[in-house]
């Protein structure tokens, strides 16, 4: 690929428009509907026999069905605890459908990027012209915005604020959020850019400022997942760099003691740590009055801390249903010292896409699902040179706080099966076997 400037015809404009509407902005609600799956859905009658074309999507397909319907199954035995004033929407079986809708909202966004490279000329090209907009257009957008509140040309005293919010309740510690509910969710997808353009940086001949912009978002939204996804891709960095010293078995053996020592530490004082903070939440309850709310403290991450691990004590096997969360974590088995609160704020875990798989599925459909990733995972090594970068992009976020219904982590499977699709194909045809070695092989 030769470094020219990037021409933006007009038969991509729309692609382009389509595909960044979708990964800027998940949270984009009009009457709790989000308008990028509202999108994706008017879309599916053009797609939908795309999708029925690829086995990987197939299996997620009937995965996300078996799931919805095992929750059904589970909701008859289940209590749950509910408001009067919850929509119906977000009632048991009305929330597990709304969820498997999103999925296929998700699954038609991987259809429309697999179809959309395969209408460009070059397949290549577009994707750095997708990476240019994300990071160049939007990415300087979004820090300019930053650079004037905190120049104090412009000013906010609100948490809901777009762009930029305050995180201090009228003292001005500003927080870069982009369109994303808050930094966190935004930091990691930051972080999760870089890690792409780590590894498409020699084949699309990116430069410095393609990652130096997305560290800088990573910073000014103040995203631990974020900052944890960087240290991870500096691992494999490292890991790529290193891995021919480990060819002996005496290495092999000495790298595996390391790590199990290693890990045994870290986990020693995470535990410490963890044991620590719950005896300062149990503390920190008991002073709340009866109805007094605090949303840093009773939901989400914290709260969750205490009620998934007695879901999972009770629950491990058969899960406690897709959605079903914020319905059961006013459960007294589950909450124990955690205060109540209403169910219309909606609480969710924060830990991401494979924990709430975990929780909500159970320990079998849970396996089930870590084969399909398995697979992907497969699919990346044998297609991509840069594996572990890739790998770590499409599974990383979900470990990390991303929910299973962000398009992002959906973009890129969309990336990854259309050069596998496309290397596949050249088994039939010479001359699609050639440019696909070109082209697609060893990325």
């Amino acid at each position: 690929m030769d470094n020219k400037r990037l021409v933006f015809y007009k038969s991509e404009l729309w692609i382009i428009a389509i595909c960044t509407f979708c990964l800027q902005m998940p949270d984009l609600k009009v009457a709790s509907i989000k308008l990028s799956e509202l999108l994706m859905l008017l879309l599916l009658p053009f797609y939908i026999k795309e999708l029925f074309k690829s086995k990987t999507l197939l299996y997620f397909l009937a995965f996300y069905i078996l799931f919805m319907l095992k929750t059904f199954a589970v909701n008859i035995f289940t209590q749950f605890y509910i408001n009067d004033d919850l929509p119906l929407l977000k009632h048991p079986y009305f929330i597990s459908a709304s969820r498997l809708i999103e999925m296929l909202a998700c699954l038609i966004f991987c259809v429309f990027v697999i179809n959309s490279l395969k209408l460009v000329k070059d397949p290549l090209l577009f994707i750095k012209k997708l990476l240019f907009v994300q990071i160049f257009c939007m990415g300087l957008l979004y820090i300019f915005v930053y650079l004037l509140y905190a120049a104090h040309l412009l000013h906010t005293t609100t948490y809901e604020n777009l762009i930029v919010y305050d995180t201090s309740e009228g003292e001005m510690v500003y927080r870069l959020r982009g369109f994303y509910v808050e930094g966190g969710p935004f930091g990691l997808f930051c972080a999760f850019l870089f890690t792409i353009c780590i590894a498409f940086y020699k084949k699309l001949q990116l430069n410095i400022w393609y990652l130096i912009i997305c560290l800088v978002l990573v910073l000014l939204a103040a995203s631990k997942a974020g900052y944890m996804m960087l240290v991870l891709t500096f691992f494999v960095f490292v890991g790529i760099k290193i891995r021919h010293i480990f060819n002996s078995i005496i290495a092999k053996v000495s790298l595996f003691i390391v790590v199990i020592i290693a890990t045994i530490y870290m986990t020693t004082i995470i535990l410490d740590s963890y044991i620590a903070g719950m005896d300062d939440v149990e503390q920190r309850t008991a002073l709340f009055s009866p109805g007094e709310l605090d949303p840093n403290l009773m939901l989400g991450r914290i709260s969750a801390s205490v009620i998934v691990p007695n879901m999972l004590k009770t629950q491990w096997v058969q899960g406690i249903g897709w959605g079903n969360y914020p319905l059961l974590r006013n459960d007294p088995r589950y909450r124990t010292f955690m205060p109540e609160v209403p169910v219309s704020m909606w609480d969710s875990t924060g830990f991401g896409g494979m924990l709430d798989m975990m929780i909500e599925a159970g320990m079998l459909l849970f396996l089930i699902y870590l084969l399909l990733y398995f697979r992907i995972a497969r699919l990346i090594n044998k297609h991509f040179e840069q594996s572990g970068y890739m790998i770590l992009a499409c599974i990383g976020p979900l470990l990390l706080g991303v929910a299973i219904y962000f398009s992002y982590t959906w973009f890129l499977l969309g990336i990854v099966l259309y050069f596998a699709n496309t290397i596949i194909a050249g088994e039939d045809n010479k001359e699609i076997e050639v440019i696909g070695k070109k082209d697609f092989n060893n990325i």
